[in-house]
C-alpha cells in the first residue's frame, strides 16, 4: 500500500473563507473601478451638452437683442413678468423693425413715409414674433408675413403656430419683462420703471387694468431671461436689450 506524501511547510492552500474574502475585495475593487469611469464618461457628455447648450444659448440671445435693439415696436407681448405671470403658458413678443431700412415694415410703409419700400424678404422677415411653448419646450421664431399666412402671436391669439425652432430643445424657461424710461412712474423708487408701474399710473400712458396693452407704446427695453436644462442640470440666461429706434 501507497503512502500518502505530506505536503511541503509553508505550502498550504487557501481555505474557502479566504477565497471569499479575496473575491469580495476584488469585487469591491472592481465597481469601484468601474463607478469612477462611468461617472468620468457621463460628466465629460454632460460637459460637452452644456458647452452645445451655452453656445445655443448666447446665439439665440445674440439673435433676439439684434433683432429687438432695432425694433421700432412692440407690438404685442403675450403673458409678460409680474403678478399674473403663469410659467406653463405660452410667452410671446411680436415687434416691427425696419431692418433694411427704407422707412418700410415688409413692404409696407411706416406712418409718414412715402417713399418707395423695398419688397417683403422672407430672408430677412421684419415683422417678427418670439415665441416660447412650455408643453414641447421649445422656442420659437415667427415670420408673420410667411405664407401660408400665419396668426400673429397676441392675448386673444396665444400660440406658437407656424413658428419655426430657435434651439435644438432644453428650453425649461423663458420670461420677458418690459421697462420704460417715464420715470415719473417709478412710485417704489427703485429706478426700474416696470409696465405694471405705468399701468397703475393711468393715464397718459397707463389704463389701469392690469394688462400690458396701451403700455407698450411706453416701453423701451426689454429683459428677456432664458433657461436651459440638460441631464438636470439648469443654466440661466439674462440679457437686457434697449430698443434704440423705438418710435
Amino acid at each position: 500500500m501507497k503512502r500518502a506524501h505530506n505536503a511541503p511547510e509553508g505550502a498550504d492552500g487557501f481555505s474557502l473563507v479566504e477565497l471569499l474574502i479575496a473575491m469580495v475585495v476584488v469585487v469591491i475593487v472592481l465597481v469601484a473601478i468601474m463607478s469612477a469611469v462611468v461617472n468620468s464618461a457621463r460628466l465629460v457628455t454632460t460637459t460637452g451638452q452644456l458647452h452645445t447648450v451655452n453656445e445655443e444659448a448666447r446665439q439665440a440671445l445674440n439673435r433676439i437683442s439684434r433683432d429687438v435693439r432695432q425694433a421700432t415696436s412692440v407690438v404685442a407681448a403675450v403673458n409678460p413678468d409680474g403678478p399674473g405671470f403663469n410659467p406653463d403658458q405660452v410667452v410671446g413678443l411680436r415687434i416691427r423693425a425696419d431692418f433694411d431700412g427704407d422707412g418700410c415694415i415688409g413692404g409696407l410703409p411706416l406712418p409718414g413715409i412715402s417713399s418707395p419700400c423695398l419688397a417683403y424678404n422672407a430672408a430677412n422677415p421684419e415683422d417678427i414674433s418670439y415665441c416660447f411653448e412650455p408643453t414641447t419646450k421649445q422656442l420659437y421664431v415667427i415670420d408673420n408675413q410667411a405664407t401660408p399666412t400665419v396668426t400673429p402671436i397676441s392675448a386673444a391669439s396665444p400660440s406658437c403656430a407656424g413658428g419655426r425652432p430657435l434651439l435644438a430643445g432644453n428650453v425649461s424657461g423663458f420670461t420677458v419683462a418690459y421697462r420704460s424710461n417715464v420715470y415719473r412712474d417709478d412710485h417704489d423708487g427703485d429706478g426700474i420703471t416696470t409696465w405694471g408701474e405705468i399701468d397703475a399710473a393711468g393715464p397718459p400712458e397707463g389704463n389701469q387694468n392690469g394688462l400690458l396693452d396701451v403700455e407698450l407704446t411706453s416701453v423701451d427695453s426689454v429683459v428677456v431671461r432664458l433657461t436651459m436644462t440638460v441631464n438636470g442640470h439648469s443654466q440661466d440666461y439674462r440679457t437686457q436689450i434697449d430698443l434704440r429706434n423705438a418710435s
